[in-house]
């Protein structure tokens, strides 16, 4: 009897189904990774402006919603009583450095008295953050 030799065996293809699997993955993570950032507590519509980024320390944020009432952290204070505890505030932030994110319809003397309460707690700079200008 003759022995004759079976055909090799083609080796399996080989898909690209798995790599582009997981290109696809690593793509949308870092798509949501990158887009994902903290939401700010109190939802204001800021002015619009230049930028200027002179300093890089963090300062204490206080919010001022359009009704003038203003937020120290995660303390809601009418506009009245903000000057008698912004400086508790700032003495538990451990900063001389304030940023004022206040609404384009905040009263305009709800926030002169907040600038009041900030010059007598001895705050160093004060930052009224707006928008980029388009």
């Amino acid at each position: 009897m003759i022995d004759l030799d079976e055909p090799r065996r083609r080796p399996p293809y080989e898909t690209m189904v798995p790599l582009i699997n997981v290109v696809f993955l690593l793509l949308i993570f870092f798509l949501l990774a990158g887009t994902m950032g903290p939401s700010e507590p109190v939802n204001v519509n800021l002015p619009t402006g230049t930028f200027d980024d002179k300093n890089t320390r963090e300062p204490a944020v206080i919010y001022m919603e359009k009704d003038g009432f203003v937020w120290l952290g995660k303390n809601m204070v009418p506009p009245e009583l903000s000057n008698l505890l912004v400086q508790g505030y700032l003495k538990e932030a451990g900063t001389d450095r304030v940023a004022v994110k206040a609404d384009l319809m905040a009263p305009a003397d709800a926030l002169l008295t907040l600038m009041e309460a900030l010059r007598a707690a001895g705050v160093k700079e004060v930052t009224i953050q707006t928008e980029q200008a388009p």
